[in-house]
């Protein structure tokens, strides 16, 4: 029996989807307010762990990270996005939980969800969801929805594709 957990993580507001055998069933989002990113990475984690056990999860997926545009600017967020990814990583493993990482450029291209600039690509993945699903809800939680969807028609892409004829 699949129980996905997908999750678009960061450092302040996380988005979470939870898919049983491919059918969406809940999603939300918690937000870490702690200024210390040592507390906010423990409460992360602590939430992450919650939704496991409380959906009894046997596969996660979540938001690969990659460092863009301007690096200056960007060092700093890539490196508390690599924390928090680091510690869902850890968690997942040590809970022995199969799990993936996909990039949001590949998601996004998967479910044609397009857009020049971050936010108009924000907004499209809720009219995507909306269009989807009959639902409105935050970006985060769209996003993570979305992860979920993606994974989702992957694996129904994988049962279905038939091997190739040997020569």
């Amino acid at each position: 029996m699949s129980r996905l957990l997908a999750l678009d993580q960061a450092s302040r507001i996380s988005g979470w989807a939870f898919f049983n055998e491919g059918q969406l069933e809940a999603h939300g989002k918690f937000n870490a307010t702690q200024e210390d990113i040592g507390e906010r990475l423990f409460f992360i984690k602590n939430e992450v762990n919650k939704l496991i056990e409380e959906f009894n999860i046997n596969e996660v997926a979540f938001e690969d990270i990659q460092l863009q545009g301007n690096v200056t600017n960007n060092v700093q967020t890539f490196k508390v996005l690599a924390e928090v990814f680091g510690v869902i990583y850890e968690l997942v493993t040590e809970l022995k939980i199969p799990n993936s990482a996909t990039l949001a450029s590949v998601w996004k291209s998967a479910l044609n969800i397009k857009g020049r600039t971050r936010p108009e690509q924000k907004r499209n993945a809720q009219q995507y969801v909306l269009d989807t699903y009959g639902i409105k809800a935050t970006q985060d939680e769209c996003d993570a929805i979305c992860i979920g969807t993606y994974i989702v028609n992957e694996k129904a892409c994988l049962l279905y594709t038939s091997p190739s004829p040997r020569d």
